[in-house]
């Protein structure tokens, strides 16, 4: 076991480490207007923006999670700081979309060896009766990101240019570099010596390919073409791993392990619910309400501090009582929230949608801690690198799935329009829908997390 103050180090390194991607994707997102009209950019192409961000974590976290069980936490953690660096310097420079694009892919593969290091690494460190104190405190770090994000994003928008957003990651990353590798001295590898499932590390990041990208391209016949391709895939990977030796993902786990099993697909169908909104809200502000990326960010930025000011106390309550319950406030928040938008319109007063958007952002803070504690507890010590990356995957596999039902909407609503004064119509429309998508969503949400409960009092 680490020193107390070894520990608080090491917490401080994964901290920083996680605030870098909410961060940038944050900024990005109150940027969004300026860097379409710089690259000239359709409501689509804007939408990948953040969506391969997403998807690129989301196709390579159970990897890194087997990898950092085997090799070593640190190893990948410090890793995926590297790539930050590097991939944001692509980003300030990038010369069109595309570049930008295949730049925010690459930082999603950095993002994918941090989220499915930091909470194995914090439960590795940490005795059980801090570990969702700890998961809240990096959580909060995960939202002041995105707080810190949505300010800059709008200030360098308005006043400078958003390619230096990418530029204020560089010396962050360095310094936690630095701090991991000076205080967490010993390497985290619990099953060394275990062989990597390379087959089956191809068949997932394979299966989420096409998954998420036939999702996005639909009602296209090649959407669709890839959607069954996916389906394929997946057969393909369960049959696979239910048979290796050494799976990348122990699908038998899941079947042994109700609670945890459930928990991972509150997080899938939850994460589906709650985070396009956040994108949507910024088009809303600056295309509806004629707000400038200084307003637009500040509101956002509002709401990630509600986020970050009350995980830390969600974590507590997690820790002292049924985290079932506490995660169930903050879906019921979240449905509340999204009770607000499903009819909004031109007439909507704005602070419908800015009360929305808190009770939304205060719901996300209640739910994540909890569930997160709910998947590291379910799981068994040497598997922590695979139920962080399992748990982390599910998020961000729901995080594209939502972005990519928002490709579809603006696909069908904006066809290759630009988002303009005069296609506002369409893009209202287009948020009447998805809020109504994403309101039963919250409603199958709270069904789920009463049903994980019940199979956690159930368990042996």
């Amino acid at each position: 076991m680490l020193s107390p103050v070894e520990r608080r180090y090491t917490l401080l390194a994964v901290a920083l480490g996680s605030s870098l991607a909410p961060f940038m994707v944050a900024g990005l997102i109150v940027a969004i207007p300026a860097v379409g009209e710089e690259f000239t950019a359709d409501a689509v192409v804007l939408s990948w923006i953040p969506t391969v961000f997403f998807l690129a974590a989301a196709m390579f976290l159970i990897p890194f999670g087997r990898i950092a069980d085997i090799y070593g936490g640190k190893r990948v953690f410090s890793t995926g700081l590297a790539i930050y660096f590097f991939s944001a310097l692509i980003s300030a420079l990038a010369p069109t979309a595309p570049v930008l694009i295949g730049a925010r892919f690459l930082t999603g593969i950095g993002a994918a060896m941090i989220f499915a290091t930091s909470f194995a690494l914090l439960g590795l460190i940490l005795p059980d009766s801090e570990r969702g104190a700890a998961l809240g405190t990096n959580i909060a770090a995960n939202f002041g990101g995105f707080a810190l994000g949505f300010l800059a994003g709008g200030l360098l928008a308005y006043y400078s240019t958003w390619r230096v957003l990418f530029l204020v990651p560089l010396p962050v990353a360095l310094l936690a570099v630095g701090i991991i590798r000076r205080y967490l001295r010993r390497e985290c590898a619990l099953s060394s010596g275990t062989r990597l499932d390379l087959p089956g590390i191809a068949l997932s990041t394979t299966m989420i390919l096409l998954l998420m990208v036939g999702l996005s391209l639909l009602p296209a016949v090649w959407g669709a073409a890839a959607l069954v391709a996916g389906l394929a895939a997946l057969g393909a990977f369960i049959v696979h791993e239910a048979r290796t030796k050494d799976p990348v993902l122990d699908i038998r786990l899941l079947f042994r392990n109700r609670p945890l099993a459930l928990a991972n697909a509150v997080v899938l169908v939850y994460s589906a619910t709650a985070s396009a909104n956040v994108y949507l809200f910024s088009l809303y502000f600056q295309y509806v309400q004629g707000f400038d990326a200084r307003l637009a960010g500040g509101i956002l930025l509002v709401a990630s501090l509600v986020t970050a000011s009350l995980v830390g106390y969600a974590g507590r309550l997690s820790d002292r009582g049924s985290p079932h319950q506490v995660a169930a406030v903050g879906v019921a928040m979240t449905t509340a929230g999204f009770s607000a938008l499903s009819f909004i319109d031109p007439e909507t007063p704005v602070g419908i949608p800015i009360f929305a958007l808190g009770l939304i952002s205060a719901g996300i803070a209640f739910f994540q801690p909890p569930v997160y504690n709910i998947v590291i507890g379910a799981a068994e010590r040497a598997m922590y690198g695979v139920a962080s990356g399992l748990v982390e995957t599910m998020r961000l596999l729901g995080m594209t799935a939502s972005m990519a039902v928002t490709i579809v909407a603006f696909a069908l609503f904006f066809g290759g329009m630009e988002i303009t004064g005069e296609t506002v119509p369409r893009l209202l429309a287009s948020m009447q829908v998805l809020f109504r998508i994403y309101l039963a969503l919250a409603v199958v949400s709270l069904v789920m997390i009463w049903l994980t409960g019940r199979a956690g009092r159930s368990a042996p």
